[in-house]
């Protein structure tokens, strides 16, 4: 209970933490200690931060003259004291102690003011390569590396893991829990060419992280950019993007309309771009997959709305008509996409006849669009077009016509 409020950073909630983790390591009995020591080990990154920086000054020095017995729990309790003596006493001690937590522990020491401190926790840290001992540091490396004393402890620790000796601790590391330290470990990973191609495709395509998912990707096409193809069809659209990028100057314009018309704003645009370096106006070809996909009996209703986001992104006051002509279509999701269009690219006098009937759309999100884009107008705007817009039930329907009203 105790770790769990200390997450919140607040003095209030991790002294009592300190005072009870001193309390079990001085006179705690084993279970205490070790349950103690549990806690510790499975909590977040951010507690041992707190705790450091809660610790002094705090009143919780230990006696200089009553070492204990030096078991983990107190050498890590010590490496927190406001006194200097205790916590050099406590880095030499976890330099000989294995495991996560010591590793930790001292990794917080790397950033003492006390230079000495700070030079044999270095080397102590230094010296960690075991994969849970690498994780646990580099965790808080990352952390601590915008301190003024942090020395660049972090690029001379990612030296070491670059040896042959620590491509398990490595490959550990890329597949942490902590995302930081992930992203480390994964960008490490490819520098040290530890990746195949499948392992680059398989990441780009499913990972959970973003961050890693791009990496990946951006490499695979370094190395092949004949995979662009294949990272089309990528869940995260930080990858379809890159993917859109390396496709060749001469793709089809064909094979670029369900990326003109993707659900991500910067896929659309590095769509738009292939079509700009080519000569072809993008807008000429969303209108013509527009009309197109209107002449269709069933036309999957994400491409509709798609091609009218993109067209309401490049197109002109021209275009307004051929937009208008999906605000009473179904699915919501179209007549949104088109509210958001006709708002962007019609003339200020046109909007009150063209969306003040969809105020009161049965979809938040359209009735959203329409007050967001009534807020060009700059008056006319009737006033039961305003009622519904302040009386529906959708606080951000009622903010924009707040906004509207406003004006």
């Amino acid at each position: 209970m105790w770790c769990a409020r200390a997450l919140s950073g607040r003095r209030a909630d991790v002294v009592p933490l300190l005072a009870g983790l001193r309390e079990a390591a001085d006179d705690g009995p084993a279970y205490d200690r070790a349950a103690a020591l549990d806690a510790l080990g499975h909590a977040p990154v951010t507690l041992l931060l707190h705790l450091d920086r809660h610790a002094r000054p705090g009143g919780l020095t230990k006696r200089p003259d009553d070492p204990g017995p030096a078991d983990l729990l107190r050498l890590v309790t010590g490496s927190f004291d406001a006194d200097g003596r205790l916590r050099e006493a406590a880095v030499e001690g976890l330099a000989g102690s294995g495991g996560p937590l010591p590793a930790a522990a001292l990794t917080l020491r790397t950033v003492d003011w006390v230079p000495a401190i700070r030079r044999k926790a270095a080397a102590a840290v230094l010296a960690r390569g075991a994969p849970d001992e690498v994780a646990a540091v580099v965790r808080l490396l990352l952390r601590l590396e915008g301190r003024r004393r942090a020395g660049g402890l972090l690029a001379a620790y990612r030296e070491v893991l670059s040896g042959p000796a620590h491509r398990r601790a490595v490959r550990a590391l890329a597949a942490d829990s902590d995302p930081p330290a992930r992203r480390f470990g994964v960008e490490l990973a490819l520098d040290l060419g530890d990746y195949v191609h499948g392992d680059l495709l398989r990441t780009a395509l499913h990972d959970h992280d973003q961050v890693c998912r791009r990496l990946c990707a951006q490499r695979l096409l370094d190395l092949d950019p004949g995979q662009a193809g294949r990272l089309l069809r990528a869940g995260g659209a930080g990858v379809r993007e890159l993917a859109v990028a390396a496709l060749p100057a001469d793709v089809p314009a064909a094979r670029l309309v369900p990326l003109l018309a993707d659900r991500a704003r910067m896929v659309r645009a590095q769509a738009r771009w292939q079509l700009y370096q080519r000569g072809e106006p993008p807008a000429d070809v969303y209108r013509r997959q527009l009309v197109k996909a209107l002449r269709v009996q069933a036309p999957p209703s994400a491409l509709l709305a798609g091609l009218a986001t993109g067209l309401g992104e490049c197109g002109d006051a021209a275009d307004t008509e051929l937009l208008a002509r999906l605000l009473g279509r179904e699915p919501a999701v179209v007549r949104r996409a088109a509210a958001r269009a006709v708002g962007r690219l019609a003339k200020p006098d046109e909007l009150i006849g063209l969306l003040a009937p969809l105020a009161n759309d049965s979809d938040p999100g359209v009735a959203r669009e329409v007050f967001e884009a009534l807020a060009r107008v700059p008056d006319g705007i009737p006033a039961e077009t305003a009622w519904i817009g302040r009386v529906r039930r959708e606080p951000a329907v009622r903010r924009a016509a707040e906004r509207v009203r406003r004006r």
